[in-house]
């Protein structure tokens, strides 16, 4: 067991209009469990108010994070498949009027947007490989036990 580097935070001010600095307290969160997931209960520090978070085992959160790098490579090579497909396979010098073809044009176009897509996705998931850190939901306990996702002024910090 042992502790998430991801904090609770309570924001005490915001100040700014382009740029805004935001002041918070933060507390740890409650340790890992040996095994799958575990809901810890936090009272934050400054306002009293309970709240429930998440909080997944070491094997856990690295068999996440195992899947979002895998997600992400996969993405990028399905990303320079098509690439390669519309641009080396696609694109042969058969004739003058191979490329105005109706058929040839939904296929520039479908491959165009999937490989505009599939490399933000695939490094999204790769960024997310890198700083998961394990700490799932956040949800604050109403007054009669009732738990929601508005969690005004708290919020999960990610450390560094």
């Amino acid at each position: 067991m042992d502790q998430p580097r991801t904090m609770f935070a309570h924001m005490l001010s915001a100040k700014g209009v382009a740029v805004v600095v935001t002041n918070h307290r933060v507390q740890p969160l409650p340790m890992r469990p040996a095994e799958g997931s575990g809901t810890g209960r936090l009272v934050c520090g400054a306002c009293g108010r309970q709240f429930l978070v998440t909080v997944h085992s070491r094997d856990r959160t690295h068999a996440r994070r195992v899947l979002f790098f895998v997600l992400g490579l996969v993405g990028l090579a399905l990303a320079a498949l098509l690439l390669w497909l519309t641009f080396g396979v696609a694109m042969q010098p058969d004739g003058p009027d191979l490329d105005t073809e109706p058929d040839n044009a939904s296929w520039y176009g479908y491959t165009g947007m999937a490989g505009i897509f599939l490399p933000v996705i695939g490094l999204a998931y790769l960024i997310n490989a890198r700083k998961y850190d394990g700490v799932g939901r956040l949800r604050r306990i109403g007054e009669d036990g009732t738990t929601s996702r508005l969690t005004a002024g708290h919020k999960l910090l990610p450390g560094k």
